[in-house]
Order: structure tokens, then sequence, then C-alpha cells
């Protein structure tokens, strides 16, 4: 089990509180925001350093909580998955190497599949939620804070008291007090936050798609780097085009084979590439919160380990060959 910082108080709740739920209910439109005010001793403070807390009234701070503050910071940063037993099996196939005559160094590496029966999986991508702290008060022996989540949620959105659970506790982890508040935000506004709409660029050359994808954003050196290793990745088995999430979902870029045929990652989370089989104008209206709701039944998740290219080719192969193309 993960070693996490020690705290002195209770660091996750099983279920949202009543009182919680009333609240949210008496809120008008229904927009609300995670946050609490927490009034924090100028000796006690030492404890507080993973909020990068401000010091003068007025200032505020942001920071993404620490995957060492406990399960949901953990999740929050790396994601997670659920092994669905309550669900009927599905057929999958398996992808791997073995040295040729027991000594790869002299006769090379032989790739092998097999397709089995196994439990369905449930991926839940990073939320990459940070925690916002802003000076309310300040005293001479303390200083009142508000402490609240940078993301407006919406109790009529779908999936609703799970992401409300999510970021309470992401809350409790790091500071030990939760509460909810009206949020003046539209309903526009809300929606900007989590809908992730698509860019749509035709294939072209390397620098061509490059530009593309890149056009209008700053991106890392690293970042441009792993764009250009998934270009390359995805050009040797010609797509019809290639998509960006737009705005600041710009990190999610991906290529289509077929209507049914796209491939996608995020550049920042970067651990696994996603094969989805399923109608790209209906995946194309999804929240990122809800872009891979479900189980692996209807999509391969590909691991960044050391053969994963040559596992994505042979899975894009045999689905193209399966819609003869």
């Amino acid at each position: 089990m993960k070693k996490y910082r020690s705290v002195s108080w209770q660091r996750n709740l099983l279920g949202i509180p009543p009182g919680i739920l009333e609240k949210i209910s008496q809120i008008d439109g229904g927009r609300f925001l995670v946050a609490t005010t927490k009034q924090i001793s100028t000796a006690d403070l030492p404890n507080y350093t993973h909020l990068a807390l401000p010091s003068q009234d007025g200032e505020n701070a942001s920071t993404l909580p620490l995957v060492e503050m406990g399960k949901y910071s953990t999740r929050n940063q790396e994601g997670w998955e659920i092994k669905r037993t309550d669900l009927p099996k599905i057929k999958k196939t398996f992808y791997w190497e073995t040295p040729n005559f027991g000594n790869a160094s002299r006769y090379g590496w032989h790739f092998h599949s097999q397709e089995r029966e196994v439990y369905q999986k449930e991926y839940h991508e990073p939320l990459f939620y940070r925690t916002e702290t802003s000076v309310l008060k300040k005293a001479e022996a303390s200083t009142l804070y508000r402490i609240g989540i940078d993301q407006i949620f919406d109790r009529t959105a779908s999936n609703f008291e799970s992401e409300l659970l999510f970021a309470l506790n992401l809350l409790q982890e790091n500071c030990g007090s939760i509460d909810v508040h009206s949020a003046s935000a539209t309903r526009e506004d809300y929606i900007k936050t989590i809908a992730l709409d698509w860019e749509i660029f035709p294939p072209g050359t390397m620098q061509e798609v490059i530009s593309a994808l890149t056009k209008g954003r700053s991106y890392s050196t690293s970042e441009v780097a792993l764009m250009s290793d998934r270009v390359t990745t995805f050009e040797q088995l010609r797509p019809e085009r290639y998509i960006r999430g737009s705005a600041k979902f710009g990190s999610y870029i991906g290529a289509q084979y077929a209507h049914d045929l796209v491939v996608f990652e995020n550049l920042k989370y970067g651990n696994a590439l996603y094969i989805l089989y399923q109608d790209w104008q209906e995946v194309s209206k999804r929240s990122r919160i809800d872009l891979l709701k479900g189980t692996d039944a209807v999509f391969d998740r590909v691991p960044h380990t050391e053969d994963w290219k040559r596992t994505f080719a042979a899975i894009l192969k045999r689905e193209k060959k399966k819609r003869r193309i």
C-alpha cells in the first residue's frame, strides 16, 4: 500500500455528507464550487506547505495536489482503473514479444498475440484539478484562507455525485475541511471547463502536420518531441485526418482512420494510447470527463510499454482489415 504524508485530520470521506447535498439543492441554477474557509495559525503553517499558501491580503495561489497527500490526489494526477467483475467477460487480444531460440541478441524477437476472455476494465483519466487558495483576512497569529478546487460543478450534470465525491475528497485530503458555495458562472462557463471540442486537420508532410497541431499553442520542447513521435507512428498507418483538442484541451492529439476507428492520447498524461471503436460524431460530443466513460468493451488501451508501437500497429492492421481499408 502506498504511504501517504501524515496529516492531523481525517483523510477521506466514504460518502457525501447530507448537509452538503442539502446546501447544493438550495443553490440557484445548480452551479457551485467545492471550496471552504479555514483559519490557520502561523505556528501551523508548515503543515500546509503543499498548498503553496499566499501570504498577503488579496493574494491568490494555485497548485496541483501532491500525490503523497492521499488516494484522490494520486488519482487526480495518475488516473485509475476498476476491474468490473459485475459485468460479463469480453474477448481481448494480448500481444507480447519473446526471444527467438532463447537468444534475442543473436536471433532477434518474435511477436505473439493471443485472445482471452477477461473482465472488463473501467479506465479513468487523471483530472488534473488544482487547488486555489486566497487570503481572506490576515491577523498577527493566524490567517483566514479560502481553499477550493478550480472546477465549476453542476448538479444537473451526469455522474454529478461521483464527481462531487471526488472533489470533496481531494479538498479533504489537502486541508481537512470541505464546503460548497454558489458559483456565479453561467452554464456556458461551466461547459467550457469540461467540454472537449476537436479540431480536424488533413494529412500532409510531417512538418505540415506538426505545424497544424502546434499552431496558436504553447508547447514545451518535450511535448513537441512527443507529438512528433506520435505523428510518425500514426502516419505509418495512413490516417484519414489528424485531430487535436481545442482551446485548453490542446494536449489531446490523435488520428482518425475510419468513422469508427479513432486513436488519441493526452500529451500531458502520456502513459497510454486509446483506440476507440465507436462513431466519431458520437465520441466528439462527449466532455473530457465522459470521453472514456464505460469499459474497455468499446476501446483498446495501449500502455506505453517497450513494444507498444508494434502492439498498436497490430491492432490497427486488424481493425483496418475488418473495415476493408
